[in-house]
């Protein structure tokens, strides 16, 4: 009788341990899959960042390209094509 309550007992003893283990699982799933929902968000953030400094950098340039353009109209007295004309 003693040997069936021993395995019983282990039997117990091993069902907590599943249940324990099962939830721990579900914990640490749910746990990566915020993790990895952050990381992407973090990415996402850093290329739209790095995305917005060209996008500066270029209306930048361009500001500068429009007035030395315009300089030169002016010194020369014509007009240059607009931009996006050239070879049409």
């Amino acid at each position: 009788m003693e040997v069936v309550t021993e395995y019983a007992d282990q039997r117990t003893e091993l069902e907590e341990k599943i249940r324990s283990f099962e939830a721990e699982k579900a914990s640490l799933l749910a746990d990566v899959a915020s993790l990895k929902e952050k990381i992407a968000n973090f990415e996402l953030e850093k290329s739209a960042k790095a995305l917005e400094s060209e996008v500066q950098a270029l209306r930048t340039e361009k500001a500068v390209l429009e007035e030395k353009a315009a300089s030169y109209e002016a010194e020369a007295g014509y007009t240059l094509p607009p931009a996006g004309t050239e070879g049409i």
